[in-house]
């Protein structure tokens, strides 16, 4: 199973291109082998796609906004193609209305199309709020996942009361990639191993529907991004060596 990392978690230790390749660097010393992108902070597809191949890491995905999945698709679909990635996931978006639901799956129904012409997927990554339901009764998360393949946040499944592995299991043909993170019953993500989701038993769910790799993320890291990722990787590392 490979480990993967998306690079929101480390957000706050680079703040140009540069800076964010020096930080690879140590990624990659820490084990990391797949990286989901949050921003390329202003590198060009090219050079960052040869940097990695440099290094030794290979990137699977991006989360990418409503904005860049709509007006700005061609220039983002342009740029993933170069980098080389499989993937691209819409990142967050507003599900709380009939209204924000018809707009987002027009969005995600345009942009699938595009992405799939050129050799990728569109994916959805979730939140806890895609599983409240809307006025007229229906869940958004099953609309999404309706439209397109999912990367299931399994700490926001959690928080949304759903037992992520069984979830999984349920859906295993409509998620494609998993976020593995851990958090507590106050809905704070932390480190992997630091709260009470059942890591052990998503990570073997994973394995057991097929999936190759296993990608950490935390949306507040403490006390700072590399610091977080090295007690979860290291938690990871140990479980895997388990099974």
């Amino acid at each position: 199973m490979k480990k993967g990392l998306q690079l929101y978690t480390i957000r706050d230790s680079y703040t140009n291109g540069e800076e964010l390749k020096e930080i690879l660097k140590k990624v990659k010393e820490l084990g990391f082998e797949e990286l989901e992108f949050a921003g390329f902070a202003d590198l060009t597809a090219e050079d960052l796609r040869d940097y990695l191949k440099e290094i030794g890491l290979t990137p699977i995905s991006s989360h990418q906004s409503l904005e860049n999945l709509s007006v700005n698709l061609e220039e983002t679909v342009r740029y993933h193609k170069i980098l080389g990635v499989p993937y691209i996931a819409c990142a967050i978006a507003p599900t709380s209305t009939e209204e924000e639901m018809e707009n987002l799956l027009k969005i995600l129904t345009t942009a699938r199309e595009v992405v799939k012409e050129n050799g990728m997927e569109l994916l959805y990554h979730n939140h806890a709020h895609e599983f409240v339901k809307l006025p007229d009764g229906r869940l958004p998360i099953e609309l999404i996942r309706e439209t397109i393949r999912l990367e299931l946040d399994t700490f926001w499944v959690f928080h949304a009361g759903t037992e992520p592995c069984a979830y999984i299991k349920e859906h295993a043909e409509d998620i494609a990639l998993i976020h593995l993170k851990d958090g507590d019953f106050e809905g704070h993500p932390l480190a992997l191993g630091e709260g009470y989701n059942n890591i052990k038993g998503i990570a073997a769910m994973a394995s057991q529907i097929g999936l190759s790799q296993l990608i950490i993320e935390n949306d507040n890291p403490s006390p700072d991004g590399l610091s977080d990722i090295g007690r979860s990787i290291n938690y990871l590392n140990k479980l895997l060596n388990k099974e």
